[in-house]
């Protein structure tokens, strides 16, 4: 296991296979990446306040709709919480301690603010990764039956998800049961990790990209972009010894002219961290 990651934390367990993970716990991880001083137990209690003015409002026998209907108007009548269209690609909207502060976030991460409630409340949830999109599924229905967490929160049966994704995609859709699983813990993570991949290093901000693509890497061991990108953001990020491995590993599968600039990045890092030496 990477020695990145403390044998203790969230993810390292759910490296090591784990069945009870939390989410959030990994979620509030990744943040403090970012935010190295985040008190995590601060957005842990702001999600528990949301989830007991929830509980207290709803009657214990209340069916899932009347529930979630009763966190719909918590989060986005009360409280606000909106998919952020102006500004999407600002990362903040994929930590989960900002999007709590701000109100504000991308599909994935609003999800995931859905699903936090969700497992204090005992609903039904589960993570949808649809293309181009993400959802969730309310899982005790006898229908499919799809929440939009970036649009308020509304209710989508199989005909009305397949159009709001073609709006999104701009073609028409139609899902396949393979795609309407609930994602596995591991998904939804790797794709958190990925949004933020994409957003630092459009940025060019090679030192907020290098935990990521770190956890990407040990996340997802046999991908090539993954362990590629560890290397080249390492390198970067001006941690050269931590660059060799991965670009050396890269270089032994690719090909032409890749293999010639992976095998050429990990001598500039071995020659780097040698006059640290």
């Amino acid at each position: 296991m990477p020695s990145h990651f403390p044998a203790t934390s969230e993810f390292a367990r759910m490296l090591r296979g784990e069945r009870v993970i939390s989410l959030e716990r990994i979620a509030l991880e990744i943040a403090r990446d970012a935010f190295p001083d985040l008190d995590a137990s601060e957005t842990s209690a702001r999600l528990d306040e949301l989830a007991a003015r929830v509980r207290d409002r709803t009657p214990k026998n209340a069916g899932t709709r009347a529930m979630l209907a009763q966190v719909r108007w918590v989060l986005h009548v009360e409280e606000g919480f909106q998919g952020d269209r102006e500004q999407y690609y600002d990362a903040s909207n994929s930590y989960l301690n900002e999007v709590v502060e701000r109100r504000r976030g991308i599909p994935i991460s609003l999800c995931l603010v859905y699903l936090c409630l969700a497992e204090r409340l005992e609903l039904p949830l589960a993570g949808v990764s649809l293309p181009s999109h993400f959802m969730l599924r309310v899982m005790d229905q006898p229908i499919p039956l799809f929440l939009d967490a970036f649009d308020e929160g509304k209710l989508l049966d199989l005909p009305m998800c397949e159009r709001r994704l073609e709006e999104i995609i701009g073609a028409p859709t139609k899902l396949s049961p393979g795609v309407l699983a609930p994602c596995r813990l591991e998904e939804i993570v790797a794709r958190m990790l990925r949004n933020l991949r994409e957003i630092h290093l459009a940025e060019g901000n090679f030192v907020a990209a290098l935990p990521v693509v770190r956890r990407l890497a040990a996340l997802e061991p046999d991908d090539f972009r993954s362990t590629r990108d560890w290397g080249v953001v390492a390198l970067q990020a001006d941690h050269p010894g931590e660059a060799v491995t991965p670009l050396l590993r890269c270089a032994e599968l690719a090909q032409g002219e890749e293999r010639e600039e992976l095998a050429r990045l990990a001598r500039i890092a071995r020659r780097r961290q040698a006059e640290r030496n």
